[in-house]
């Protein structure tokens, strides 16, 4: 028997409703387009609530130690109008500590976050193709 069946319950019937995200921005680098932050939360927020099911996340930035570079730590709780709750954290370095960075990294997390649990797609799936083809043998920058 699960340990939240109202949670899994809700959160199943909440998914088979769902459609993904309006893809709303194109990516610079590889020209591909994906659903922005605002779009998946539009999307999945009035689905979610139908069900009694709420997403909370908190945004922190932290050092393990005096001088480690800054840590980027989303902590993630899924919530259901029953009292049943599942959390976790993601946590994810902050190149250079720049806080204007950070700041990109957690609404990134966030979007893939909410996808994740919603279990939608914000974005096309090219199977890595973006990732994948610079490092083929005889592409530009490959070796």
């Amino acid at each position: 028997m699960s340990a939240h069946p109202n949670l899994g319950s809700a959160l199943a019937a909440a998914q088979a409703e769902l459609a993904n995200p309006a893809c709303d921005r194109q990516n610079s680098h590889f020209g591909q387009p994906y659903a922005t932050l605002q779009s998946v939360m539009a999307t999945i927020r009035p689905v979610l609530g139908k069900h009694g099911l709420a997403i909370v996340m908190f945004p922190m930035f932290l050092r393990e130690k005096e001088g480690d570079p800054l840590i980027a730590l989303l902590d993630v709780k899924l919530l259901h109008a029953s009292g049943e709750s599942l959390s976790w954290s993601v946590k994810f370095p902050v190149p250079d500590s720049n806080i204007q960075k950070a700041g990109g990294i957690v609404t990134y997390l966030r979007r893939y976050v909410a996808c994740g649990i919603a279990g939608v797609a914000g974005e096309v799936d090219d199977d890595a193709e973006a990732v994948v083809a610079p490092t083929r043998k005889g592409a530009p920058n490959g070796r």
